[in-house]
């Protein structure tokens, strides 16, 4: 049995490093989060008979949150950012990421991991469906409620301007304790 998996666990291994990496900007980070992913499923108790795939999977959904979650923490407060349409840096990314999770985390309990998972993370909306094991139309009525309870929630505090195409180039915070 030990050998059947072995050989299953080296096929995972590249499509899995894949999946992370697409929501990683950093390739070591994402290597070292699929280790560890393979480290969590060693540890796992499951039934031989499950979905070994399925279960490495969740625990990579679940430890590339954590990995947001734990990035939030170190990174600093941006007061004030300009980007243009051109720019798309890691750097970029990583600032905005910063401070919209301020916001996110304000959203209800509901809203906060399909918002997080399908705006900071990228993940499309399938793929929230089923690592979150909801139904698809669910998903699709969270993020949208998510979308317009968040943009809310930054307009309460910020103004924020965008060009024709819809990206942000400039924001302004207004006098509003946004805490």
């Amino acid at each position: 049995m030990n050998l059947i998996m072995n050989k299953e666990i080296d096929e995972i291994y590249a499509p899995l490093l894949s999946f992370v990496k697409k929501r990683i900007n950093n390739r070591e980070d994402a290597e070292d989060i699929t280790q560890e992913v393979f480290y969590k499923f060693s540890k796992a108790a499951f039934d031989e008979k499950s979905n070994f795939k399925s279960l490495l999977y969740r625990i990579a959904k679940n430890s590339i949150i954590d990995y947001y979650r734990k990035k939030k923490i170190y990174t600093e407060e941006i007061t004030d950012f300009k980007f243009s349409e051109d720019e798309k840096s890691p750097r970029i990314t990583n600032d905005i990421c910063t401070c919209i999770f301020k916001f996110i985390d304000k959203l209800p309990k509901e809203y906060q991991d399909v918002i997080e998972m399908s705006e900071i993370q990228d993940f499309s909306q399938k793929d929230i469906a089923e690592n979150l094991e909801m139904n698809y139309t669910t998903v699709r009525s969270k993020i949208q409620r998510g979308r317009k309870k968040l943009q809310n929630l930054i307009s309460d505090c910020c103004d924020i301007i965008q060009n024709e195409k819809g990206r942000i180039v400039d924001h302004k915070c207004s006098n509003k304790n946004c805490d």
